[in-house]
This record gives C-alpha cells, structure tokens and sequence, in this order.
C-alpha cells in the first residue's frame, strides 16, 4: 500500500527560519539607531590617560639610591627622603641640584672612596672634600644628572696611630687669630647660599669646586661679615652662566652677582695651582679729575701746613691725588707759598686692586711716598708689573714714572700695610 507523505514539517521548518531572520535584523537594527542618537567622542590622548591613571610625575625630579652601611652616618637634606628601610634610602632630588652630604665614619674606619654612577653605570663627576683639617668627616658634592643615580662607598679600617713625640708647641704656634661667627659657621660661610652650580661648573673645575671654600673665600675677600663693607647685605650668590670671554689653561672665570641682582657682581678668578681664589671688581667707567686747592694762611715765628687728597678710579685704573701746602715764616709775614703735586697712575690691575681689597688706601700710600721723596709737579706713573704670591699672602708692584724712575712696592696681606722703594 501507498502513502503519501505529509509536507506540513518542511513548511514549518521554513516559517521557524524566516522568523529568526527577522529577529536578528530587527536587533540590528534598533543596535544602529541607539548607536547612531550617542555623540562621537576622541580618543584620550597620552596625557590624559597619565592624568587617569595618576602616573604622571614631574620630568625634573629623579631619586638617589643610598645603600646604608655600619662603617659611617651619612647626613643630607631631609627634604629629599621619600622612602627609608633597614637596607636603602631613597631620595628624590631635581634635576640641576647641588647634592651635598656629609659622611661622617664609624670609630675605626675611614672613607676609601665614594662613587656616584646611574643605572647605566655611567659616572658623575663628584668631589669629595675634607670638612675640616685633621677630621676624618667628608663632605661628598654632586650636581644632581638628568636621571636616577646610585651611591656607592667603599670604606677601610683606619691605621693605629702610632706614638710619635714631638717638640711642645709655643704659645706662637698654638695662638690663632680669632675668626668671626659667620665666617666659621659650619656649613654656611657667613650666611651665604649659593646658587648656579651646575655640571658645566664642576666640570670646568675639573672636579675641584668646593661651594662651602667658595663661600668662605668670597665671603672673606669682600669683608661681607663687617658694617662698612658695601657687601654687608649679601645673602645669596650666583654663579653666572654668562660667558666672560676670558681663558686660561690654569684659572677659571666666573661672573658672579648678588642677592640677584645681575648688575651688582663681580669677576672670580680660581687659581688652580694655588687653589685661591681673586675676585675682581666690575665697575662702570667713571671720570676722573686732579682736584687742586689753595688754603692761604700765615703762621708768625714758625711754619703751618694742610693737606688734602682726591682720588678716584676709573675702567682704566687711573688715579689722581693732588696735594697743596701752605705757610709762611717770620720773615715773610703774610706771604703764602703753594706747591701742587698730582699723581696719577695708570693701567692699575683690578685683579691686584681686588687683592688688597682697599683701593683707596692703596692709592694713597703710594701717593704718600711720592710726597715724602720731595717730588713736586703732574706726575703720572704707569703700573708695569705685579705679582700676587698667595701662599706668603704678599703682592709685588712696578710703577714707571714720567720723570724716569720707577718705583717698587710691596703688599703684606696678614699686616694690610705697604713698602715702597726706588726713588
């Protein structure tokens, strides 16, 4: 027999694929239309991401890993400590900073040597410098790099002393000139903080600057620790990064100014070999002119005399004093007698005036000697010559006259006190 088969199963297979279809298309669709009603926004840029996720930080700031050790304490600014454990401090320091630290050894041990190298083990130019003679503390100084550093030190075991006898000191050698407060305040001579230091700094040193000499010896030469002294007021000094246009194989130059004030500075030059320091003076040019008077007077039965002096200085280094005397005698009652003498004297050194610090009294000593060996007249001399020997803290002087002599001083720095000779 015969069946015919039933078609209804394909027909509704049909119909269940055609609903599904329509489904999907509809989903599609209503998807689209809420996708297309929301507005188009950017992408968040590198920046913002950074301001999400808090990570962002500033370029300037890099730390410094310090390992602790047993063998010595290390002082820095605490300012710099972000994170401290049992093993490692770690600071963190801007960019350009004068890193200064303190390294004070443990009973018995002595600092052998200290290194300062980044991650990259690519040294920086560091200087190690010993706070005060006979001590065995070490002042260890960098410019903070443009990256993360780590400190390295090595120390050794000091030598026994051993006992050496010695002659009994007399009270000549053990007596010391007493030194102002500023000026033996441990790390800030005078008061001062310094400014400018950077790597082309230390570098053009050649690892030998050292801020706290520096302070002490500009705050030494430029009397900033005395009432009249113009410097009195300083408080902040700044290397300049401007370009003196000088070079020397053995000296270094450097503006610097104060309290910020880039007009009011003056030229440090470094002496190398003699590890001193000139600083020099700069001052605008100014006129210069011989000043003469007359002060007639009579004296009966004996004779009367005045004196006065003028002097000035200008870009050159010229000077002019000009002295009158008056008087007269029993004889001559009402008679007055006036000598002028003028002294001028050129191509002065301003690294010499510098030195002895005291310009005016400079010109007037040797003003004097030109007085006391009876010349009279204009006279104009020239500086030739000088020298300055640090370590006997002397300067030696040649001044060449117009009349044809030459005359020879001598500066003693310790007595502030000149000699003259030649004429």
């Amino acid at each position: 027999m015969y069946k015919k088969k039933s078609k209804l199963p394909i027909i509704a297979a049909i119909l269940a694929l055609i609903v599904l279809v329509g489904i999907t298309i509809g989903i599609e669709y209503l998807a689209g239309n809420l996708r297309a009603g929301e507005p188009e926004t950017e992408a968040p840029t590198e920046t913002e991401l950074q301001a999400e996720s808090g990570s962002e930080t500033e370029a300037s700031l890099h730390n410094i890993i310090l390992y602790k050790t047993g063998a010595a304490s290390i002082e820095f600014d605490s300012s710099w400590l972000v994170s401290d454990t049992e093993t490692e401090s770690v600071l963190e320091v801007e960019a350009d900073t004068l890193v200064t630290m303190l390294v004070t050894p443990a009973e018995g041990k002595l600092l052998a040597e200290a290194s300062v190298v980044d991650y990259d083990f690519n040294a920086v130019d560091t200087l190690l410098s010993t706070v005060t003679e006979g001590s065995d503390e070490t002042r260890l100084s960098f410019v903070m790099p443009d990256r993360d550093v780590i400190i390295n030190m090595d120390f050794t075991d000091a030598q026994p002393e051993t006992d050496i006898q010695t002659e009994p000191e007399t009270d000549a050698q053990t007596e010391a000139e007493p030194q102002s407060e500023a000026a033996t305040e441990q790390g800030s001579p005078y008061g001062l903080t310094l400014h400018g230091v950077t790597a082309d700094v230390i570098t053009a040193y050649n690892g030998m600057f050292d801020d706290t000499a520096f302070l002490q010896a500009i705050g030494a030469a430029l009397h900033v620790d005395s009432a009249r002294s113009e410097y009195r007021t300083v408080t902040d000094v700044y290397i300049s990064p401007e370009d003196t246009g000088l070079a020397a194989a053995d000296k270094v130059y450097y503006y610097v100014y104060f309290n910020g004030d880039e007009n009011w500075r003056v030229l440090s030059t470094y002496y190398m070999d003699e590890d001193s320091y000139v600083f020099t003076e700069i001052e605008p040019e100014t006129e210069t002119a011989a000043a003469e008077t007359q002060a007639p007077s009579a004296n009966q039965g004996g004779t009367s005399g005045q004196a006065s002096a003028n002097q000035g200085t200008s870009g050159t280094g010229t000077t002019s004093t000009t002295t009158t005397t008056t008087g007269g005698t029993a004889g001559s009652a009402g008679t007055t007698t006036t000598t002028t003498t003028s002294f001028d004297i050129l191509s002065v050194s301003t690294v010499f005036l510098a030195y002895v610090g005291d310009q005016d009294a400079f010109y007037q000593a040797a003003f004097d000697y030109v007085l006391g060996q009876g010349l009279t007249g204009e006279i104009t001399g020239t500086m030739s010559d000088y020298s300055i020997d640090p370590d006997a803290q002397t300067a030696e002087i040649r001044i060449s006259l117009n009349t044809g002599g030459t005359i020879t001083g001598t500066y003693d720095k310790g007595s502030n006190t000149y000699r003259f000779t030649g004429l």
